[in-house]
């Protein structure tokens, strides 16, 4: 019995260590983010086939009943009725249903292509940010190791109550912002987790186990821009609507012309006579002439065509900034590896301290110091993964390195 109600509370406090591609490999299994693209998608189909859907024939069955005095006469008719377009619009409308069916598709492998690069964000964030606590749990002891000591010589006499007081108010600091980073991790972590478990297992606490390195890429930027132009799922879903309405359009226009109704059919009479009956209808384009919906899908194509070209140089332009991004936070990293501070040096700073080789000063100044570049170091390899991973995203997938594939 108190397994049984000791369980929930264990699976809930369950943890697994997850590297990047296991979060990657994860998302395609559970996400539910990823179903709503999919259900997109298939809506986005159901109204191409809709489009395409040929008219049904229709069958009627019709029986007259007549009386001249007393002679009773009937007569029963059974028509079969079916629309043919005589232009060639269903061949028209199957092709431009299977364009937009592929637009659909592409437009789903771009969609997902963006919701892989989030988590990968979160996954940076959330490693970011657990790097970071460690940082502020090493300056808290290293604070909590030398308040002791200057306690211990304050019970001696030979240190003054008002430096360790000083200590008592930067341990209070360093550990309000420990707390709000250990908040900003946590909830990291639940956005993660939204993207990789459901149900109960959205509250497993999650280890990442990669660590994230700054490793140049060797591509120069027209070529990744050339490379998103031919290759970029959304620029590609784009171009087959562009053909998918230009084939509406024609659709529309033959559509001026009227479709013949060929009505085929047999009637019985009461008087023994029988035989087939064949006709047809067609509708005269006196007053109705389809002008309308020819106006509006050539607004259509011509909207959809200019929407190309803007798309075609927002893609430049959005592989232009990524990379720029990537250039930018790579200099910064170099940049720092020319004074990086060691983590030694904070436990280096207390023990000088304790000796009396630094002050108060020198030895807040040193820790905070050391809080600061150490920080920077880990956001610094976040900002670059993350920059990569958007450039993958831009360059459609162009990035060789293994983490940002």
């Amino acid at each position: 019995m108190l397994l049984l109600v000791l369980f929930p509370a264990l699976v809930h406090a369950q943890s697994t260590s997850i590297s990047l591609d296991k979060a990657v490999e994860l998302f395609k299994q559970n996400s539910l983010q990823q179903e709503l693209a999919r259900y997109d998608r298939l809506r986005k189909q159901g109204e191409a086939i809709r489009y395409k859907a040929y008219p049904n024939p229709e069958v009627s069955v019709n029986r007259e009943q007549l009386n001249a005095g007393a002679v009773d006469y009937e007569e029963t008719t059974y028509m079969l009725s079916q629309p043919i377009e005589l232009m060639g619009q269903p061949f028209l409308r199957n092709k431009s249903a299977s364009k937009s069916q592929k637009a659909a598709e592409l437009q789903f492998e771009y969609d997902r292509l963006q919701l892989i690069r989030r988590v990968k964000s979160l996954y940076a964030e959330y490693w970011q940010l657990s790097q970071k606590l460690e940082i502020y749990n090493r300056a808290l002891e290293v604070i909590r190791k030398v308040r002791s000591a200057a306690k211990a010589r304050q019970d001696e006499g030979s240190f003054s109550g008002l430096q360790v007081q000083r200590f008592n108010v930067e341990l209070s600091r360093y550990r309000k912002q420990r707390d709000q980073i250990q908040l900003s991790r946590k909830q990291a972590g639940n956005r993660l987790a939204t993207f990789l478990f459901s149900g109960q297992e959205l509250g497993t606490q999650i280890q990442v186990s990669d660590s994230l390195t700054v490793d140049p890429i060797n591509l120069q930027e027209q070529a990744l821009i050339q490379y998103a132009l031919a290759n970029r799922a959304d620029l590609a879903a784009l171009e087959q609507m562009v053909d998918a309405s230009e084939l509406q359009y024609k659709v529309e226009k033959r559509d001026r012309l009227p479709d013949l109704n060929v009505n085929f059919g047999y009637k019985n009479q009461s008087d023994g006579a029988e035989g087939f009956v064949i006709g047809g209808s067609i509708k005269l384009p006196i007053f109705n002439q389809n002008r309308g919906n020819v106006t509006i899908t050539q607004a259509k194509t011509r909207s959809r065509q200019t929407e190309l070209t803007l798309k075609q140089q927002r893609v430049r332009n959005q592989v232009s900034t990524a990379y720029e991004r990537v250039e930018l936070v790579l200099e910064q990293w170099t940049s720092m590896q020319e004074d990086s501070m060691d983590e030694s040096l904070l436990e280096a700073a207390r023990a000088a301290y304790q000796q009396g080789r630094y002050s108060l000063i020198e030895l807040l100044d040193a820790t905070q110091a050391y809080i600061d570049g150490q920080t920077m170091i880990y956001e610094t390899k976040a900002d670059y993964n993350q920059a990569l991973f958007e450039l993958n995203v831009q360059s459609a997938g162009r990035i060789s390195n293994p983490q940002n594939n």
